[in-house]
């Protein structure tokens, strides 16, 4: 992994085009352009079948936003049509309506590592021209993190790689916490090989182990 920073540091050969496209989260509660969505299915070998809502776009970077713990975000559509308005294709994945799952933090654990990776190939083969940024919120970056470590696990190859990095923002990685303990990360944390991008607010609690979290995951 070649590293993380904080805030708006970007890292990567796709931080400057990220850099000037994360502006655009900024204008999520404004409201955004009129862009139409359609809908994409990847039918996996699972029987899964994960639906996105697709905002197109005609740039190189095609943003992935994993959703679905607190259901339809109207947000989060805006900002990707925002997203698609300035260049980046944007897809809205929900991974927690394909498996029934209840819409709880802990619904996250239960999506098959071998269906993310499965997901993320077919992602990748019907997008081959186009840097993959997963963008993600809150507890939904363990699965961000989960995909592309199965991916690599699976199909992964020296020097191949399908997503360029990720954006987390706000990120919460670590297991259930007891009170006055030090957070435990998620295993995955340890396995990640991947450019990351971390906006965290600094009024956020999460604020004050953001030193810790850059730690592992750099190491």
């Amino acid at each position: 992994m070649k590293g993380m920073l904080l805030a708006m540091a970007m890292l990567g050969t796709w931080g400057g085009m990220m850099r000037r496209r994360v502006g655009a989260l900024g204008l999520m509660l404004m409201g955004g352009p009129a862009w139409a969505a359609d809908e994409q299915v990847i039918r996996l070998a699972s029987g899964t079948e994960v639906v996105s809502q697709r905002y197109p776009a005609e740039g190189k970077i095609l943003a992935v936003w994993l959703t679905g713990q607190f259901g339809r975000v109207e947000e989060e559509h805006k900002a990707a049509a925002d997203l698609a308005a300035r260049g980046v294709e944007t897809w809205i994945t929900d991974f927690f309506a394909p498996y029934f799952l209840p819409l709880l933090p802990s619904g996250w654990s239960q999506v098959p590592d071998q269906d993310l990776a499965d997901w993320l190939e077919a992602l990748r083969q019907r997008n081959p021209d186009r840097g993959i940024v997963l963008v993600t919120t809150g507890r939904a970056a363990s699965l961000a993190l989960r995909a592309a470590s199965a991916w690599r696990e699976r199909f992964g190859r020296e020097g191949k790689q399908p997503v360029a990095g990720a954006l987390l923002l706000f990120p919460l990685l670590y297991q259930e916490l007891d009170p006055g303990r030090e957070p435990e990360y998620d295993p995955v944390v340890t396995r990640t090989r991947l450019d990351l991008v971390i906006l965290q607010p600094m009024s956020s609690a999460g604020c004050w182990w953001r030193a810790r979290l850059k730690g592992f995951l750099a190491a």
